[in-house]
């Protein structure tokens, strides 16, 4: 009778664990679509213009093609703005993400509960993953590396994770390409996310 519960359990087995090792197809690109799928305000990072109105958007050359004598003026001008906010909020230390001053920052940048209780949830959950996954995210951004890039790609994975994440009232629930990327991000987060890198 063991014998025969420990036959069963195999064949089980053999049939689940090929289930949960597959994988991925390609991601679709409706995983960009973001915007599209979920109408979640955007941050207003304006709010940290005091502390940060001396950094400048995300750079479009990199810092070694700038003479030697203009390496201070290009640092000056090259502040990438997300990482003067993150830094102004005690976000970041180094290139890790301190959870525990996420919501904070995100209370000046939204006014919307729901907004700011999803995007802490997704901060948490790309913590790791930006860590972890940097050197594979790099190449996949058209951002440039003129300064470090850890508070924009968390910002990012965090945005990427509302195809999912997105709270229920500003779903867009009846679009069929919004179910589809839904479907698939949340049974392959990191395509998904690769994806949607691709188109940043």
């Amino acid at each position: 009778m063991r014998t025969g519960r420990i036959l069963v359990a195999l064949i089980f087995l053999g049939l689940i664990v090929p289930f949960r090792t597959a994988k991925c197809k390609a991601a679709p690109k409706s995983v960009q679509n973001v915007h599209v799928c979920c109408s979640a305000p955007l941050p207003n990072w304006g709010v940290f213009n005091r502390e940060c109105h001396k950094s400048a958007i995300q750079a479009s050359v990199s810092i070694n093609r700038i003479y030697k004598s203009q390496v201070n003026l290009a640092n000056f001008l090259m502040k990438c703005r997300l990482d003067c906010i993150f830094n102004a909020s005690s976000v970041l230390q180094g290139n890790r993400l301190i959870q525990a001053k996420v919501r904070p920052m995100l209370e000046r940048a939204f006014s919307s509960e729901p907004t700011i209780d999803v995007y802490e949830s997704n901060f948490a959950r790309c913590s790791s993953v930006v860590r972890s996954k940097y050197q594979e995210l790099s190449p996949l951004s058209r951002q440039s590396d003129a300064c470090d890039r850890h508070a924009l790609f968390y910002s990012l994975c965090a945005y990427a994770r509302l195809i999912f994440t997105c709270p229920e009232k500003m779903w867009q629930r009846n679009n069929r390409m919004c179910q589809e990327a839904k479907a698939y991000a949340k049974k392959c987060p990191w395509p998904a996310l690769k994806m949607f890198m691709r188109n940043t």
